[in-house]
């Protein structure tokens, strides 16, 4: 470990200054990342374990209501002429008042689903433009070293070689969670239209369906953009700090 970070200040030293400068860029996009996403945590986290607990309720209260048709048509079926119906009677009114709760609750859990959804985005959005920055200056890094090493301008290339990997590896890193949160983004506003332009309107029941299994996807995806962002900041850590490896 003690050698590390006299390699550190070899390797900056030896840089060209097109090295330097995209090196340095990378640290300072790297490190706001960090900053920006622990700033920024709490309330992501906190709006996945909202969409977690919608999307939990939803679904119990969805199991009551088929609870309840399954009760009535079990005494339909049993119902005795002689009994004029009367099971049959005393299960309607619940499955009524089971039906207009489950409407209320979906009504209710769209409009928070609506707005839980704008505010990530809100959060995530800062983020993935710093990624964006990282995911292009590693670009720009490789193609310098690429084309260094046609014109054999590099002294050391096993030095050069390490960065270059660091550099493919955070790449690399920074592409996924660019896919990630864009794959969100795209999820999220086919929800928020169908909020918006379909549910709101005489919902069927494959509507209710749909803004259940909506609902539970986002909150799995964007459990995923937290869990990713927590993945680059590791790997930035660690580029910034190599002895942190």
């Amino acid at each position: 470990m003690a050698s590390a970070p006299k390699q550190r200040r070899r390797i900056s030293k030896d840089l060209p200054p097109e090295f330097s400068e995209l090196m340095d860029k990378l640290s300072k996009d790297g490190a706001s990342f960090i900053k920006e996403t622990d700033a920024r945590e709490p309330t992501m986290r906190r709006i996945v374990a909202e969409l977690k607990r919608i999307s939990r309720d939803l679904a119990a209260t969805q199991e009551a209501f088929d609870q309840g048709k399954r009760a009535q048509a079990e005494a339909a079926h049993q119902a005795a002429w002689f009994t004029l119906g009367m099971s049959y009677v005393v299960a309607a009114p619940f499955v009524a008042y089971t039906n207009i709760s489950k409407s209320r609750a979906e009504a209710e859990s769209a409009n928070k689903v609506e707005k839980l959804g704008k505010e990530f985005q809100q959060e995530v959005e800062p983020l993935k433009k710093i990624l964006e920055e990282i995911q292009t200056t590693c670009e720009r890094l490789e193609q310098e070293f690429t084309e260094r090493q046609a014109k054999h301008t590099l002294r050391d290339m096993e030095e050069f070689q390490e960065i270059l990997r660091r550099v493919s590896a955070l790449k690399k890193r920074s592409e996924g969670a660019v896919d990630v949160v864009t794959a969100v983004f795209h999820m999220f506003r086919n929800m928020l239209f169908f909020i918006v332009n379909v549910f709101r309107f005489s919902p069927t029941p494959e509507d209710d369906r749909k803004l259940r299994e909506s609902i539970r996807e986002s909150a799995d995806q964007s459990q995923r953009v937290v869990d990713e962002f927590d993945q680059m900041k590791k790997e930035l850590t660690s580029f910034i700090d190599p002895q942190r490896q």
